[in-house]
């Protein structure tokens, strides 16, 4: 009996470890969401700002295995900023609107009076952080994902400029974590995101 419960802790041991290898890992950040097409118009989006510190442009974050070693976490393309702006986009999309990409604008009401008037709206975004710590504890792992950002959005027809920030921190654990947890899990939030803060009229 107890050479039977020795055995059987070491498949748990080794299935614990084989499931977390130490190395870089990438995930596909994108709108996953589902909104009514209630748009009508074009709106013109310039490239988000990444303004995060001493990270690379495509880091996403990290989790601590039971060994102490890490999996680094990039988003595919490694460039989050262009990532964002195209993930936005599809959320506009989805939501009846037609886009556009334009150079950067000056984020003020004179550089909204200042575009191209086929345009109904402008978009513009600066990423002050963005990203998701995770550690492994036993046969779980929990995971705090942050993100502060800044959306700018310019009503062409009244030439205003609405400021959104978002500051959005979110705590989840799973039982049986894999990369495509972590990413349904910065999908979801990212759609969350949008949906609350880019209300459009």
């Amino acid at each position: 009996m107890k050479k039977n419960h020795l055995i059987v802790s070491a498949i748990l041991l080794v299935f614990l470890f084989a499931c977390a290898t130490a190395g870089q890992k990438y995930i596909h950040v994108d709108y996953t969401g589902n909104v009514s097409q209630t748009g009508n118009g074009t709106i013109g989006i310039s490239a988000f700002k990444d303004n995060r510190k001493n990270q690379g442009t495509g880091y996403i974050g990290n989790r601590v295995l039971l060994d102490n070693s890490q999996e680094t976490y990039f988003v595919n393309g490694m460039d989050l900023a262009r990532t964002l702006t195209r993930t936005t986009s599809t959320f506009i999309e989805k939501k009846g609107y037609l886009t556009q990409e334009i150079n950067d604008w000056e984020l003020t009401p004179e550089g909204v009076s200042n575009a191209d008037k086929s345009m109904s709206h402008l978009l513009a975004g600066t990423i002050e952080k963005f990203e998701c710590n995770a550690k492994k504890r036993g046969g779980h792992t929990s995971m705090i994902l942050d993100i502060n950002l800044t959306f700018y959005l310019g009503d062409a027809a009244v030439n205003t400029l609405k400021t959104i920030p978002v500051s959005f921190s979110l705590e989840k654990t799973e039982m049986t974590f894999t990369r495509e947890k972590l990413e349904k899990f910065v999908n979801d939030s990212i759609a969350e995101i949008l949906e609350k803060a880019l209300i459009i009229e």
